[in-house]
């Protein structure tokens, strides 16, 4: 066979080409690219203009102007790291660069990164002290340092020198940013306001402008001029559901209704037929505000109206789920699946179906939807959020962080994402950075009233109480009439012994007018009057809210509590008993009664009472858990244990049953049974912070296989930051299990200041003092440890505590000298 030595035309024309191409340099390919670009963003073709430019970027990671285009765009796209990333480049590239310099600056000023400023700042003082835009930025790190000092003089020193700038560079952002903090800080609103406005004329498309400006008119209490600034801000910005959510939460603060309904509807009006979002919205507020029928009415509006019925055929099944419907709920989706190709709108389906399911206890049906969903699109939100919930359920946090990211890179304002994200780094024992998703989550939902709650309690346990106050009133500023806010704000100033503040939020609990809002204002009341004034005030004030004539059932027990709390046990038993004559059938008088007797101290009567209860109904778990405890006061331990196993065979499932049986299994020898009894509560919930102290300390202390341990210890993370001696305990001690004794001796110690008469709490304290070489302290631990246990006791820690009371020497060992 001959073989042709001939070439293709397609090869001659490709030799060609690359022939010609090896004739260009790196930098004119480069600056191809870059031309390209040009042409492209003249076009206005800007996500290709993006890829060229990319494309010129990797030829010559130092084209100046390439970079320059780049940040550019992306700063018209509002990707303000995107900017920043690519001005550090160029800083890399062209150190000297003084305009570089100056917006990187610039930025990390206005981004709040101190640590940025003042690196930049320092490198312009170097290479041009005397520029204008130099002095500038100098002033404003000045200002940033004082502020962050709390240093006020220093701080008005630093505004000074801002406004004498300002008179030879009026357009400068910077110095307006500085002077509106510092009008903000002086409480001087109208000229923060000028300021603002100065911001927004400017740079118009800034959201974060009208956020502020918002801000401050809800400093001012100024409601008409919020109502107008989040119109603007919806009307502005109109793809923005942040602005909508807020604008329809100040009609719900303000009980108009009407209003937020005429919004839905404007809003579901002007959205075009193919796009559901608005009218579901719509939907959901008359189910939730209106009733059930008005929204099924829409609902059948707009299955006869929009090209795809779908979305409004799930929203009904999600009220027949509502209302009790579970099954024909269920069943309305699976059949809408059945037929359907896979597409963004199934997946939604699956998830929620996915919900249904996991809430009626199906968690395989509701997994494998969610499995599904992720594996036809690993970016699909919702999805990711649930299996969060999962991971972090099962204390695999890297998986849940992994998951929530994902999610939070599609959608950067979701809020609860963020608060899912903070549950898994608290899980994972990292609190700083859950704190800080909780405040990220709060800042994402505008102030929302659950995501405010739920960091102010986690700062007011923390004893921060001046941010905690600052979350709340920014809350209630956008929603004043929300009683869970105010409940809170009145819980917080009780703490902060602000009596005066607290009794105002009472008042306005008080004119909220329902049930719940005014036993919140009675608690908030009694419990200032108790501090303020002693405990016979604030009875006092119960016994005349009892005797009212508009008395409820709440203000009685409450009443009856307060009696019990200050030692008056007669006049509380005179008032169980008359709440009993006064509604002979209702069983929970009968449970008052009965507490209240075994308070009084007559068991015989409390136990007749419980077992009257008991005889009408076996599954009481709470009337059970009382006769249990009466039988353990009376030293009755086999009947407390045997009535436990007969609450059981009634409630096998009970958790706090479940605990009360593991509990004797512990005193009882039996830690495998006990540990066992655990891991089950713990499946079942494991955000319970005490279940998982339980099993962690069993864990640990009972077993010593790599494996327990590696377990306590995942467990147990979550303690890191806490402040409850217990698991100050169970966490210390696994600390030095793992060989970090030094790093458990402050958790250690704080758990036996506040568990004092625990011995092994104080064996812990004395086994981590020997690990130190401190066994002139470790000794004294010990000895307490054994006054405390006993001479009978003969468990394996006090054991050795007896022995190494016994050896150790009375003074701490020497350091070795240094040579």
């Amino acid at each position: 066979m001959r073989i042709q030595n001939r070439l293709s035309p397609t090869i001659v024309l490709l030799s060609a080409t690359l022939a010609l191409s090896a004739c260009q340099s790196v930098e004119e390919r480069a600056d191809k690219y870059y031309q390209d670009a040009l042409t492209l963003i003249s076009e206005g073709d800007i996500d290709r203009a993006i890829v060229e430019l990319r494309n010129a970027l990797q030829l010559e990671d130092g084209h100046r102007e390439a970079r320059l285009t780049l940040a550019d765009l992306n700063e018209q796209r509002g990707n303000l790291q995107g900017v920043y990333r690519q001005y550090l480049r160029l800083a890399e590239f062209y150190p000297d660069d003084l305009d570089v310099r100056l917006k990187l600056a610039e930025m990390a000023f206005l981004g709040g990164n101190r640590d940025e400023l003042e690196r930049h700042v320092a490198k312009i003082e170097e290479l041009a002290p005397d520029d204008p835009r130099a002095r500038v930025l100098v002033a404003a790190r000045a200002y940033t340092a004082a502020v962050a000092d709390n240093d006020a003089a220093a701080r008005r020193e630093a505004a000074r020198t801002v406004a004498e700038l300002m008179a030879d560079q009026p357009d400068s952002i910077v110095l307006h940013a500085v002077q509106i903090d510092d009008d903000l800080r002086e409480a001087n609103y109208s000229g923060a306001l000028a300021g603002i406005d100065w911001m927004i004329a400017n740079d118009p498309d800034n959201l974060r402008y009208y956020q502020q400006r918002l801000q401050v008119l809800a400093q001012l209490g100024d409601r008409a001029g919020i109502e107008a600034q989040l119109g603007d801000m919806v009307e502005k910005f109109p793809d923005n559901q942040a602005n909508k959510a807020m604008l329809l939460r100040f009609y719900l603060s303000e009980d108009r209704l009407d209003d937020a309904e005429a919004f839905l509807r404007s809003l579901a009006a002007a959205a075009p037929l193919d796009k559901a979002g608005p009218t579901i919205d719509l939907i959901r507020f008359l189910s939730e505000r209106r009733s059930i029928e008005a929204a099924q009415a829409e609902i059948a509006k707009a299955i006869a109206e929009r090209p795809d019925p779908v979305p409004f055929q799930v929203l009904d099944a999600g009220l027949d789920f509502q209302a009790g419907k579970r099954d024909q709920a269920v069943a309305t989706l699976q059949s809408v699946l059945a037929t359907a190709e896979p597409s963004d709108q199934t997946r939604h389906i699956k998830v929620t179906l996915a919900r249904m399911l996991s809430s009626m206890g199906n968690e395989v049906g509701a997994r494998t939807l969610v499995e599904e969903v992720l594996a036809e699109d690993p970016t699909q939100v919702e999805a990711l959020k649930m299996q969060a919930v999962w991971l972090t359920a099962a204390d695999d946090t890297d998986g849940a962080i992994n998951a929530l990211r994902t999610a939070i890179d599609q959608d950067g304002e979701d809020a609860q994402a963020m608060s899912l994200m903070a549950e898994a780094y608290a899980r994972a024992g990292k609190p700083d950075l859950a704190r800080d998703f909780l405040s990220r989550a709060v800042e994402a939902s505008r102030n929302a009233p659950a995501e405010s709650i739920r960091y102010a309690r986690l700062l007011i346990g923390e004893e921060r109480y001046l941010p905690a106050e600052d979350v709340l009133i920014s809350a209630l500023r956008l929603a004043p009439q929300n009683p869970e806010l105010l409940t809170t704000l009145g819980g917080l100033y009780l703490k902060m012994e602000d009596y005066g503040r607290a009794q105002s939020v009472a008042d306005a609990l008080r004119r909220l007018g329902t049930d719940a809002s005014v036993q919140a204002a009675n608690q908030i009341e009694a419990e200032r009057l108790n501090r303020q004034s002693g405990a016979g005030d604030a009875i006092a004030y119960l016994e005349e809210l009892a005797d009212g004539a508009d008395a409820t059932f709440a203000s009685k027990l409450t009443l009856l509590r307060a009696r019990l709390a200050t030692g008056d046990i007669d006049g509380a038993l005179k008032l169980a008993e008359q709440l009993k004559a006064e509604d002979p059938d209702n069983p929970a008088l009968d449970f008052i009664l009965g507490a209240t007797q075994a308070a009084s101290g007559d068991l015989d009567a409390a136990e007749e009472t419980y077992k009257d209860l008991l005889e009408t109904d076996q599954t009481r778990p709470q009337v059970w858990l009382e006769l249990v405890r009466l039988y353990q006061r009376q030293g009755y331990r086999d009947a407390a244990k045997s009535t436990v196993d007969d609450a059981l065979a009634n409630m096998p499932d009970d958790p706090k049953l479940l605990w009360a049986k593991a509990s004797f299994l512990e005193q009882d020898g039996d830690v495998d049974g006990a540990i066992a009894i655990y891991e089950t509560l713990y499946e079942r919930n494991s955000r319970s912070a005490v279940i998982a102290n339980n099993l962690a300390s069993l864990l640990s202390s009972h077993r010593s296989d790599p494996e327990s341990l590696e377990r306590a210890w995942t467990i147990a993370r979550r303690f890191a930051d806490t402040e409850i001696p217990a698991m100050q305990d169970t966490y210390g001690w696994i600390l030095h299990l793992r060989g970090d004794s030094a790093g458990a001796l402050p958790y250690l110690e704080a758990a036996a200041e506040g568990l004092k008469t625990n011995p092994l709490v104080l064996y812990h304290l004395g086994k981590v003092y020997v690990a130190l070489d401190r066994p002139a302290e470790a000794r004294p631990r010990f000895e307490q440890a054994i006054q405390l246990a006993g001479p009978a006791d003969r468990s394996p820690e006090i054991t050795e505590a007896r022995q190494l009371a016994q050896t150790l020497p009375d003074t701490d060992t020497p350091a070795p000298a240094e040579n």
